[in-house]
């Protein structure tokens, strides 16, 4: 069964809500203002899975990753900076506030430089022995195999394009007895 939302606020994690009498309802990969089609989630009463978006918001951006959406990694991309970023000051003005301290919070700083420095990539020697390298897919027990990540340091993106012998993992073979 589908239902018809409009999503309210972008919550902690980067799921859009939508608040309804029955409580809030979290999809993910919509934004504030945005009216969408979506579907129930087994066994996760307060979630739902987004088929289409109906009306965007006219903050919604082309996402700058190819896997966006697919793997795991990321769950903002498609909202435009400014958004972004007071968002970002939001959770920590709301963290201060939760923890009765009261502070003064300067907007974000970009400090993103060359990439995030860390990642938490999985592995798994695949069909035929081919090492699948990616992120853990969103919600899911499965690896989506990426070939590069645009949001990590050029370093680990050269992690993710090269054959496991080049970057020094031994590949274990599974017994054939």
């Amino acid at each position: 069964m589908t239902e018809r939302l409009a999503i309210n606020r972008v919550a902690h994690r980067g799921d859009g809500v939508a608040d309804t009498p029955a409580g809030p309802l979290f999809v993910p990969y919509t934004l504030p203002g945005e009216t969408v089609e979506v579907e129930s989630v087994p066994g996760h009463p307060d979630r739902r899975h987004l088929l289409r978006v109906e009306t965007a918001s006219p903050e919604r951006i082309e996402p700058f990753c190819p896997h966006f959406g697919i793997c795991g990694g990321c769950a903002i991309q498609h909202w435009t900076a400014p958004r972004y970023q007071e968002w970002k000051r939001s959770l920590v003005v709301e963290a201060l506030a939760q923890a009765g301290l009261d502070a003064t919070v300067d907007e974000l700083i970009d400090a993103h430089g060359d990439g995030r420095r860390r990642a938490t990539f999985h592995a798994r020697l695949g069909a035929r022995d081919i090492l699948e390298v990616g992120f853990a897919a969103l919600r899911a027990h499965h690896i989506v195999g990426i070939d590069r990540c645009p949001q990590v340091q050029r370093a680990l993106a050269a992690f993710v394009a090269r054959p496991a012998v080049q970057v020094g993992l031994t590949v274990p073979k599974p017994d054939s007895a």
